[in-house]
């Protein structure tokens, strides 16, 4: 017996699922770039060839033949498209903002303002700016409060904004990275957070310094590295932000006392850069953790981490309607895209960031971000 037209379909679409699964988690490893590369390859060796023999059982040979291994594996596919996916799709369109959080948000059309020449370099990948509707070239302006239980009343008010994934690269030109700064810059903030992916492009190195060094946060500025920081030069990656005035956060605690409190801030971009103990961790009354990735929410919760600031999923750049990403380089596949997720005590915003490897952006803005927290009483 032929699998049914519908069978076929599910055992194709759960398939693809399924690969995509495979490659996102792949690519959350904390290998380096050359093993990346290679193993990218493989993939897509491994991808060419499965769906093949996917697609020619599923069409031309009956169920009795397939072998014990790949009924099983298609079962599996099937149940993934019918039921799985359908199950995760429904849960992500119910997610709600955690509560106490509350937001605005403003766009501005980078294009229009400054001129689409003055912003598209002739760098590799240009081209992919110039594409119908992607947005690029556009930045939102997000304004968040956060009612923190916990939070120590000296602390009322603080403000932090939040700057992440500029994969400096000349596909831009230095004006566009220029304006991102100024919008993020021209919102007053106690503390200014990066968190990762400075660079894309040997040739952008010079540029971090000078850009970082417009924006500043009264009682201080941080960042930390990300996973395309460490395949282009890191140390001078981190020269650069310390003559920018930032303090170099990758793998290590800071502790800031305010009005009487003490506030720990801890960096990381672990796997790929040193990861942070929590023997390590000042004692503090609230504690803030930049960590590229998302994915360190659980280990945060253990720690007792009160806020996480993170990156790198750049909210999966090309989002569908209903469906949203596909791609995300996460352990956790497309969990944690975009937005907020409270884990325990701990509150996680990840940010869309602004620029990526390939400048393509559909439904899903380059964005900077501005916290402000508030008291919201004590812990349960």
């Amino acid at each position: 017996m032929m699998p049914n037209g519908l069978t076929a379909i599910a055992l194709l679409g759960g398939h693809a699922i399924v690969l995509v699964l495979i490659v996102n988690m792949t690519h959350a490893l904390g290998w380096d770039e050359r093993r990346t590369k290679q193993l990218k390859l493989l993939l897509l060796i491994a991808i060419a060839v499965s769906t093949s023999i996917v697609a020619w059982k599923g069409a031309f040979q009956s169920w009795p033949d397939w072998n014990g291994p790949f009924r099983l594996y298609a079962l599996v596919c099937v149940a993934v498209a019918l039921v799985g996916f359908p199950a995760v799709t429904i849960a992500r369109s119910l997610r709600r903002l955690p509560e106490g959080v509350s937001g605005r948000g403003t766009e501005i059309d980078l294009a229009a303002r400054e001129g689409r020449a003055a912003l598209i370099g002739p760098g590799r990948h240009a081209w992919l700016i110039g594409l119908p509707g992607n947005e690029s070239l556009r930045l939102r302006k997000l304004d968040w409060e956060l009612k923190v239980p916990g939070l120590p009343p000296a602390c009322d008010g603080l403000s932090l904004v939040q700057i992440t994934d500029l994969h400096l690269a000349r596909c831009f030109t230095r004006r566009f990275f220029e304006a991102v700064i100024e919008e993020a810059g021209a919102r007053d903030a106690d503390l200014v957070l990066f968190t990762g992916d400075l660079i894309d492009d040997d040739a952008c190195l010079d540029w971090i310094a000078p850009l970082l060094s417009r924006v500043k946060g009264r009682l201080g500025s941080y960042a930390i590295l990300g996973n395309h920081d460490y395949t282009h030069h890191p140390e001078r990656v981190r020269r650069a932000i310390r003559q920018a005035g930032f303090h170099d956060l990758e793998g290590t605690w800071a502790k800031l006392e305010i009005d009487g409190a003490t506030v720990a801030l801890g960096g990381t971009s672990f796997p790929w850069g040193p990861a942070l103990g929590p023997s390590d961790m000042p004692e503090a009354d609230f504690r803030i953790l930049l960590s590229h990735s998302p994915d360190l929410l659980g280990t945060a919760a253990r720690w007792g981490i009160d806020l996480m600031l993170s990156g790198h999923n750049h909210g999966g750049q090309v989002r569908l309607p209903v469906l949203g990403p596909a791609f995300m380089p996460s352990l956790y596949s497309r969990r944690y895209d975009r937005g907020f997720f409270r884990k325990g005590r701990t509150l996680l915003h990840v940010s869309q960031g602004v620029g990526g490897m390939h400048p393509v952006r559909y439904g899903c803005t380059p964005e900077v971000s501005r916290f402000v927290l508030r008291v919201a009483g004590a812990l349960p």
